[in-house]
């Protein structure tokens, strides 16, 4: 498991304490190391681009990005900053421009060997996936895209809980950068979170399964933010669904403090799968309970139900016209479509 360094340590105090000045003996004092190897941390974090200066008075600050392409950079360094201990021993995270798609890319990851925790984020994809074969538009400069290597200890048949599960974190994650008011973020089951009426992410779970076990050798979650709009807009085919965050651009750092913060929600709601503490958060988040909603069945007909209730394996409780009994609907068996949203 990977140890925070000295310049990790000093990148976390600058980006919490920004335009703040403090000296290389304070930093030294309060790391716990010597003055050389803040000096050197200090160093490497110039040669990376920060704007780190320093005076005989004052000390050391950093100074904030001073353009747009600046202030919407990101890299494993600047998230891992923003991670609790626990956190960046889990996660080994690395950054990409642009890539195919995070969910190929770490499937192969885990193919070859790398350990659970293995996060690959990316400004853009050219193959992005969404559910049952449709792509997921990722275009640069409008999103976030990541994906996590996972190995949980649960039945293949049960996968959808990862998927509800990253829905809870992903939700808390976003109203994180929100500002104060803000509306409630809110899931359509099964994984897409909708903000102001329109769809801001969508998530998917894909496994390797062990034929021996019935449970996964490997998981892999994905998950695809819209911050704002992309320029020219949204694709014709997803114009009057797709939205973004944030309607006047984004803030400065978004996707850094974004990517922290749901690494930061996700961890322990991982960790504490099997006791399923995130389904009544789950629940509260529906979009679509107390609603009408037409059902898509497998023969391709389609049947209007009422969305009653969330179950225990996040399967959709419906009930169809005349019958008083509820059927469970689960994510691999139809598609669910609101009459409005």
């Amino acid at each position: 498991m990977s140890k925070i360094t000295v310049k990790e340590r000093i990148l976390q105090f600058f980006l919490e304490h920004q335009n703040a000045a403090v000296s290389g003996e304070s930093l030294a004092e309060d790391l716990q190391v010597s003055r050389t190897a803040v000096w050197k941390a200090i160093c490497a974090l110039r040669e990376e681009g920060y704007r780190i200066e320093g005076t005989q008075n004052l000390g050391y600050r950093m100074l904030l990005p001073d353009d747009s392409e600046e202030k919407d950079r990101f890299n494993a360094a600047e998230i891992r900053a923003l991670l609790p201990e626990d956190a960046r021993a889990f996660y080994e995270i690395h950054t990409t421009p642009k890539t195919g798609s995070t969910n190929t890319d770490v499937r192969e990851a885990g193919i070859r060997g790398e350990r659970e925790g293995f996060v690959l984020l990316a400004e853009s994809q050219t193959a992005g996936r969404g559910r049952q074969g449709r792509s997921f538009y990722s275009p640069k400069g409008s999103g976030l895209y990541l994906s996590i290597l996972l190995r949980p200890s649960i039945p293949a048949a049960e996968a959808v809980l990862i998927t509800a599960m990253a829905g809870v974190a992903a939700s808390r994650a976003v109203e994180a950068l929100l500002p104060e008011g803000h509306e409630k973020v809110m899931i359509k089951w099964v994984n897409d979170l909708y903000y102001h009426g329109h769809k801001v992410c969508g998530i998917l779970t894909e496994g390797l399964l062990s034929m021996e076990t019935g449970g996964f050798d490997q998981a892999v979650l994905g998950l695809g933010f819209n911050l704002v709009s992309p320029e020219g807009g949204w694709p014709a085919e997803i114009r009057e669904v797709a939205g973004g965050l944030f309607s006047s651009g984004k803030p400065a750092g978004a996707r850094v403090k974004l990517a922290a913060a749901f690494l930061r929600e996700f961890l322990p709601l991982y960790r504490g799968l099997q006791e399923r503490t995130f389904l009544p958060e789950y629940r509260s988040r529906m979009l679509v309970l107390g609603e009408t909603v037409d059902v898509l069945l497998p023969d391709g007909t389609e049947k209007a139900a009422e969305a009653v209730d969330i179950d225990d394996h996040c399967r959709l409780l419906v009930r169809f016209p005349g019958e008083d009994v509820l059927t469970p609907l689960g994510s691999g068996e139809v598609r669910i479509k609101p009459r409005k949203l």
